[in-house]
């Protein structure tokens, strides 16, 4: 056969031509400690001559798991996704795993399509971010590990997060010593688990500074940039205007910004405004003061979950921290 074929070169290949068993090739490659050095350079000279490449789909079918896990993402597009998914993916390579990334856009049937996906290449773990729990993974047992990543999640799986109602105090501390009294929000509130949790970081932050929690201050809607844009129409329709605003996230926070530029609003001179994630572009002007997590933690800490699977789980709760700004500004007490 000529090695510049193009039809697929596997092992009973190898066997024919390097005249050994096909079971000897398998543990050449597999378990070369189990073979002579003659053998080995004898099947290795074949492999090496015909660029043979291991079918590592064909592998996976016959082992209970493969080097590969999986991660479902809410939302490919968010910032804070994309810089988890990057530094996910780099530890993954460090460790010769393979990184899947699966975009469910919190779609219940892309969530089961991808799953049976996963168990058919015997994906050895997944990680679960942001969503709402549909417990499509409750009942299953096809993986060696599963871990949830802000995620409404069953018990007895493992679940990592970032101190979500912490950071939302911090915020609130740092408009309040600014003189703020009169601070509002934007963002997702009864969804998903980070919203619920920096929601209520927020309404007990003001109560513990004895604010009155103003209905009209509150502005329910999605993590995407046109939250933002609407949350800015709405608090400028307001007689009483807020002089501060709490975004759910950056992105949030980008389009308000951007929107008060398109309305002749001064951030920070006639509205400051905070983030949460800390993954806001190095090109925003101006930049935001937000919440950072820290996402090499949490993708450490999900990746040494899947593929180092405990027997009991793991639940933890990764410190934040404040990033300062431009985009706020000190007022006069009324």
């Amino acid at each position: 056969m000529n090695k510049n074929e193009k039809r697929y070169f596997g092992i009973r290949d190898i066997a024919r031509i390097a005249g050994v068993s096909t079971a000897t090739v398998s543990r050449v490659i597999n378990a070369p400690g189990s073979t002579s050095t003659a053998t080995q350079k004898k099947v290795m000279d074949v492999i090496n001559e015909y660029n043979y490449v291991p079918n590592q789909m064909a592998k996976n079918l016959f082992s209970k798991s493969s080097n590969s896990i999986a991660i479902f993402i809410y939302d490919i597009e968010n910032p804070f996704f994309a810089s988890l998914i990057k530094e996910l993916n780099n530890i993954a390579f460090e460790n010769k795993c393979t990184l899947l990334i699966c975009d469910t856009e919190n779609n219940i049937d892309k969530e089961r399509e991808y799953l049976y996906y996963c168990q058919s290449i015997r994906c050895s773990g997944v990680i679960l971010t942001e969503g709402v729990n549909y417990d499509l993974f409750s009942t299953d047992n096809s993986f060696q590990s599963v871990a949830y990543l802000d995620r409404c999640a069953d018990a007895s799986f493992s679940c990592v997060g970032s101190d979500n109602y912490k950071g939302m105090q911090k915020l609130v501390d740092y408009l309040y010593n600014l003189n703020h009294r009169k601070i509002a929000f934007a963002g997702a509130m009864d969804k998903f688990q980070s919203a619920i949790e920096r929601m209520n970081g927020y309404t007990n932050a003001l109560i513990s500074h004895d604010i009155e929690i103003n209905p009209s201050y509150i502005f329910d809607g999605t993590f995407g940039y046109q939250t933002g844009v609407k949350a800015l129409e709405y608090f400028w329709s307001l007689n009483d205007k807020p002089t501060a605003i709490v975004c759910a996230n950056d992105q949030i926070a980008q389009g308000l910004i951007m929107m008060a530029y398109k309305l002749n609003i001064s951030v920070p001179g006639d509205l400051s405004v905070v983030g949460f994630d800390g993954v806001d572009s190095i090109y925003f002007y101006p930049k935001i003061t937000t919440i950072k997590q820290d996402i090499n933690k949490i993708a450490k800490t999900l990746f040494d979950i899947v593929t180092v699977p405990n027997k009991t789980p793991i639940h933890q709760t990764i410190d934040i921290s404040i990033v300062i700004g431009e985009s706020c500004t000190k007022i006069d007490l009324v």
